[in-house]
């Protein structure tokens, strides 16, 4: 899917990851980093890393691991060119994540952030991961879970003042919406067995996202009352707070309850 109501993959101003990271960092990036760094422990080669954006997590995951053989991947040329800048010696390819251009049982690891929303053929991606991977190969994956129950998005799922799933749609392409037993069964049909799930993003998290969204939409032209510059910092005064204490707030409330992120660790048989 390349466009999708005001979204398109070639926008520069839509390309994410463009920040870095480090296993470090306490904030939520820095968490879903060390999630998948556990994931791959025990992987050795080629690792690809679909949907990667500007190439935010290639580029932590080969400083933490630089014996793994790295491929990021994006629909966007925008984004994979930015990527390779970014990234010397980075290898970059653009690529459908639902049509990998790779042969069977390629990679000994699969790992991928905020990708299955984005893409239609969500289960042709699943069974293309699966194929590519080796026997034993691992998948790693973080997946929102904008369907889940007792989320903000699930209480704004038809809110016409506050359409954050419109918001989301225009401005970083999300088509999907997921709750954890959708993920699951998915990743079982496409063949992979589950070894592990942890749960993050709750209420904090969720309200900074939202913050987010609104401030990307005000500053697109979307309607409003408040000046553009008022918005700028009430978003700055409020991000200065929320993304430090949402990586706090899941550092504490590890469970299922109120949390609308998934972090899925398969292997393949």
């Amino acid at each position: 899917m390349r466009q999708v109501g005001r979204y398109h993959v070639e926008d520069p101003a839509k390309i994410q990851g463009r920040d870095d990271l480090r296993p470090s960092d306490r904030n939520p990036g820095g968490l879903r980093l060390r999630y998948a760094l556990q994931a791959l422990a025990e992987a050795r080669g080629r690792v690809l890393i679909p949907g990667c954006g500007a190439g935010r997590y290639v580029r932590a995951i080969a400083q933490a691991r630089p014996d793994l053989e790295l491929i990021g991947g994006d629909l966007s040329l925008t984004a994979v060119r930015e990527a390779c800048q970014r990234h010397a010696g980075g290898r970059y390819l653009a690529l459908d994540a639902a049509r990998l251009p790779f042969g069977d049982c390629t990679f000994s690891a699969v790992v991928f952030f905020d990708l299955l929303e984005h893409v239609p053929d969500y289960r042709g991606m699943l069974a293309e991961i699966a194929r590519v991977l080796r026997p034993g190969g691992i998948l790693h994956a973080y997946v929102p879970l904008e369907a889940q129950p007792a989320t903000v998005y699930r209480l704004l799922e038809h809110s016409q003042r506050i359409p954050i799933h419109r918001w989301k749609r225009d401005h970083v392409g999300h088509i999907n919406r997921f709750d954890d037993e959708q993920v699951s069964r998915l990743v079982w049909e496409a063949g992979l067995e589950i070894r592990h799930l942890a749960y993050s993003f709750h209420p904090v998290g969720q309200f900074h996202d939202l913050v987010d969204y609104w401030q990307r939409e005000r500053q697109a032209g979307g309607p409003g009352w408040l000046p553009l510059p008022a918005v700028r910092w009430v978003t700055r005064a409020i991000f200065a707070v929320t993304w430090r204490l949402a990586y706090l707030e899941d550092r504490i409330a590890r469970g299922r309850m109120l949390a609308s992120g998934l972090h899925l660790t398969a292997i393949k048989p």
